[in-house]
């Protein structure tokens, strides 16, 4: 199931300060919406309504399925300008017309401007969906500042959350529906990024199989028990219970969700120590010190400590609004749920202060 997700930013005297946010559950495809604007309108508005958004100003990233992210390595040449360089090394990288589409770069190497070689990040998508995109959210009344990426928006995220002096060492994953991406942030840049075939609905489908329930129960059965096994009985110096959290039938539910996940997250552990490896190879000998888990999974309960068990690096679930004021929170924050799930959605409407 996807989500629609809302963070609106106010910014006094330079500091962020949550107004609004939201987080709504529709059984839509993207690609669906886009041949039914009105649905999305309705989904948008709808939210709208439901808390205290104003204004009409909006950044807002392209859904990711539709981007082509690759990293691409470009040489300056003799009297061209960036620009110049990277679309020419482009063009030698890929086989399809860059005239039919949007292209964005980020740099992914500051530091190399005195250099020629150098490195980006590019983001490209056909640009009628491009369109399309924004003819929807115009649609729906917005007025649109700016369009971003998921990795830049989350580089934003981390260093608001960082102290000036503090440079950040961190791996994200943000999980998403089919997909989830890991984003490497390295002294405040952005060095790397990754797909995996590994989503909320692959979790959902799993629990929905061994149970023999529907994808719905599935996921409600989830958002009751969460990820993590129960906490086992402690005993006391005279061999007599002192901490038993869940009946004999949660428990044996939890049990069943964490073994039949368990193999699922063994297998993105190895994922990211392949990721640790490459970046030891990169910063000569660097190594992350911290994992924040983002995005749908990132909702359940239990995720982050079953992750913690299986690699060395601490990690936790990202709380976007570490250090940010939010305002009014028992109407701001209504009915948000779980935090993380709006993580981009957070770096996105940061953008406002730059």
């Amino acid at each position: 199931m996807e989500k629609l997700n809302l963070v609106q930013i106010d910014f006094r005297s330079g500091h962020p300060v949550i107004h609004a946010a939201a987080s709504d559950y529709h059984d839509t495809h993207f690609d669906d919406l886009l041949k039914n604007p009105d649905s999305f309108k309705k989904l948008v508005k709808n939210s709208l309504k439901s808390r205290k958004f104003t204004g009409r100003k909006v950044v807002s990233s392209v859904p990711s399925h539709f981007l082509k992210l690759l990293f691409l390595n470009y040489q300056l040449g003799k009297n061209e300008n960036d620009v110049e360089s990277l679309l020419l090394a482009l063009k030698r990288r890929v086989n399809f017309d860059l005239g039919e589409f949007v292209i964005d770069y980020v740099p992914i190497k500051p530091d190399a401007a005195e250099r020629n070689d150098r490195m980006a990040l590019v983001a490209m998508a056909k640009q009628d969906i491009v369109e399309q995109y924004l003819d929807l959210l115009l649609d729906c009344g917005l007025e649109v500042v700016a369009l971003e990426i998921g990795p830049v928006a989350i580089r934003r995220l981390i260093n608001t959350m960082s102290m000036p002096e503090q440079l950040q060492k961190v791996l994200t994953i943000n999980f998403g529906t089919n997909r989830s991406y890991l984003t490497v942030i390295w002294n405040n840049e952005l060095i790397f990024d990754r797909k995996i075939d590994f989503g909320m609905d692959n979790v959902i489908a799993a629990v929905a199989r061994a149970f023999d329930v529907p994808v719905k129960t599935a996921l409600e059965v989830l958002h009751k028990y969460g990820l993590d096994e129960p906490k086992r009985p402690v005993f006391s110096i005279e061999d007599n219970l002192v901490d038993i959290e869940d009946d004999d039938n949660d428990s044996g539910i939890k049990n069943t969700i964490y073994d039949i996940l368990n193999p699922s997250f063994v297998s993105l552990a190895t994922e990211i120590r392949d990721i640790m490896v490459y970046i030891a190879s990169e910063t000569r000998g660097g190594a992350v010190d911290q994992i924040y888990l983002m995005g749908s999974l990132a909702r359940l309960s239990g995720i982050d400590n079953v992750m913690d068990r299986l690699i060395t690096i601490p990690v936790k679930t990202i709380n976007p609004f570490y250090g940010i004021k939010v305002d009014d929170v028992s109407n701001a924050l209504y009915d948000l749920g779980p935090v993380a799930g709006v993580a981009v959605a957070t770096g996105l409407a940061l953008r406002g202060q730059c």
